[in-house]
């Protein structure tokens, strides 16, 4: 079980450094031009190793791609809102508010 909590803190720090990387345009001044895409670029190295290491683990942990793949989304269906939210200031509207809940669910039927 303890291989699985990995999975999980690898997929939550994947898609929040994956917001940054994507969406600092939309935040920071700095961001915004062109020099920042390298910067993004580099980004993703690392993100893709974390990425594997989530998929390995989780595949280990669970025995099946589909759990794995499941999980991720989930864990990013959360992540995602909450930091638009923070950074941006986008409501939580109810059709985002059922589809985080439904991304609960799925987390949890993956667990179970």
């Amino acid at each position: 079980m303890l291989i699985i909590f990995y999975t999980i803190i690898l997929f939550l720090l994947c898609n929040i450094v994956v917001w940054y990387q994507l969406n600092s345009q939309l935040v920071w001044d700095w961001a915004k031009t062109t020099k920042s895409m390298w910067i993004m670029s580099v980004l993703g190295v690392p993100i893709s190793l974390m990425f594997w290491y989530a998929t390995k683990f989780g595949y280990e942990g669970f025995n099946s791609l589909w759990k794995v793949r499941l999980l991720g989304f989930s864990v990013s269906m959360l992540v995602f809102p909450l930091m638009t939210w923070l950074y941006l200031g986008e409501v939580i509207t109810f059709k985002i508010a059922i589809s985080i809940l439904l991304a609960i669910i799925i987390m949890i039927l993956q667990l179970l």
